[in-house]
């Protein structure tokens, strides 16, 4: 049987551990303490925290206080140096992610480096799914030519601008497709396969629209020069067998040179562009330890390890 003493001292312990207002006194219960500064376990309630709120806005409105305070300055996490809007991302701004461009491409790098390996296959799938579910916002399908394979599927900028709108928001890849997920998809972006992707980036038009397709490709082959390197590119095309290796695809403006080992762009620009390139396959008399021919879509799938390559050809024969 409990004591009246008892529940007189278990009464006394309870009010010695209710939280009380430092200001006014009364006691702080849900309704009157804001969650934040209970979690903080700073003891004030709403309406004392709102008159020591205005008060100090009254106190630093004038130029005097605005001297005697210490500005807050951004750093970066990693170097320490000071953001500025010329080296912070704005997308890591808005983000409240202290970290200066530099420091934001090495950490990339790194990471990309680390990852090679197919220890964080767990990851690449989870982001496939995110992918996927960004292209399923976008309608699913390639909108040109209906293709619905999702390893060949990506998002295409309709104006063209592509690279200064990925420049301008700090990042491309996956967290491009977090961005449009972020801003409830927005209009100007549309599903093209990689086909039709690189067909239009490299004529601005994609070459399944026959008829307007001819006139572009005319007007960008009008000199001498642009008509020696197409006739170069064809010369290579047929070199490799003119067709892709992986699934049949046989239309030139959308085959490309594959460097199986990788390593392809940097060698491109160490021979000083595409014409040299091709003019070194053609002389070599288009050696294949290293160079496969390959459509834009399965060479992208590769790529961005949406898929290895015998489950590309699989699927191919399956199809």
């Amino acid at each position: 049987m409990i004591k009246k003493s008892d529940n007189k001292k278990n009464s006394e312990d309870k009010l010695e551990n209710t939280p009380i207002c430092r200001e006014c006194g009364i006691m702080l219960t849900d309704e009157n303490w804001y969650l934040p500064l209970k979690k903080g376990h700073s003891y004030i309630c709403k309406k004392c925290e709102c008159k020591r709120v205005k008060k100090w806005q009254q106190n630093n409105r004038d130029e005097k206080d605005n001297e005697n305070r210490i500005a807050y300055v951004p750093v970066c996490r990693e170097c320490g140096i000071e953001l500025t809007d010329e080296n912070w991302y704005s997308t890591k701004r808005e983000e409240y992610s202290y970290i200066c461009k530099k420091c934001c491409c090495e950490l990339s790098k790194k990471w990309q480096q680390n990852n090679k390996d197919g220890k964080n296959q767990s990851q690449r799938e989870l982001n496939h799914r995110f992918i996927n579910e960004v292209i399923d916002g976008y309608g699913g399908k390639c909108a040109c030519c209906g293709e619905t394979r999702r390893e060949f599927l990506t998002i295409d900028h309709i104006d063209g601008s592509g690279r200064e709108h990925k420049r301008e928001i700090g990042f491309s890849g996956l967290q491009f497709y977090r961005w449009l997920r972020r801003n409830n998809y927005p209009e100007g972006f549309q599903v093209l396969c990689f086909n039709c992707n690189c067909g239009k980036s490299n004529y601005s038009v994609c070459p399944h629209d026959k008829e307007i397709f001819g006139k572009e490709f005319e007007a960008k082959h009008k000199t001498p020069s642009s008509k020696s390197i197409w006739k170069l590119r064809l010369n290579v095309i047929k070199g490799y067998g003119g067709k892709c290796e992986l699934c049949g695809e046989d239309n030139p403006h959308f085959l490309t040179i594959d460097h199986i080992n990788g390593g392809g762009s940097k060698e491109t620009e160490m021979l000083g562009g595409w014409y040299k390139f091709y003019k070194k396959l053609r002389d070599e008399n288009y050696p294949r330890d290293n160079f496969r021919l390959l459509c834009y879509n399965c060479n992208c799938a590769l790529g961005a390890n949406r898929i290895t390559e015998e489950e590309l050809i699989k699927n191919n024969v399956n199809i």
